[in-house]
């Protein structure tokens, strides 16, 4: 059960990153800045509620 649920989030977070970068390719240099912007925010947040745990 656990091996399947860990291959399972892998295999989401390499589609996840496919489409991310694909999406970026498309966009426009300001659309592409504040993207960073946003993903910042998130990945610290993402990082802050792990750390509870």
């Amino acid at each position: 059960m656990k091996s399947r649920f860990v291959s399972g989030i892998v295999a989401g977070s390499l589609v996840g990153a496919t489409a991310g970068m694909y999406a970026i390719t498309r966009m426009s240099p300001r659309q592409r800045r504040r993207m960073m912007r946003v993903s910042k925010k998130v990945m610290s947040n993402i990082i802050d509620n792990i750390s509870l745990f």
